[in-house]
C-alpha cells in the first residue's frame, strides 16, 4: 500500500534531510539540528540540540531531543 505525502511534507522531509547544522522551532522551543537519519516509512529521526531539553527532560539525552520529522513538519503546521 502507498501512502500519498502531500508536496508540502514531502518538500519539508527533503529539506529536513540536509539540515544538520540548522536551527529549527521543536515543540520544546529553538534548537540546533545534530543529526538526522531515516525512520521506516517515509519518516525521518532529527536529534536536535534544545537547551529546555535539560529542563523539561523531554527525551532528553544529556541536553538532545529526538523528534520525528512528520512531528517537525506538524510544529511548523504542514499535514501530510
Amino acid at each position: 500500500m502507498t501512502k500519498n505525502v502531500s508536496p508540502e511534507m514531502k518538500s519539508f522531509l527533503n529539506d529536513l534531510w540536509g539540515a544538520e547544522g540548522n536551527f529549527i522551532d521543536t515543540p520544546i522551543g529553538r534548537g540546533r539540528i545534530e543529526s538526522v537519519r531515516t525512520k521506516a516509512g517515509i519518516d525521518l529521526e532529527v536529534m536536535v540540540s534544545v537547551e529546555e531539553a535539560l529542563i523539561m527532560n523531554y527525551r532528553d539525552v544529556d541536553g538532545f531531543a529526538l523528534f520525528s520529522g512528520t512531528e517537525l513538519a506538524a510544529e511548523h503546521g504542514i499535514r501530510s
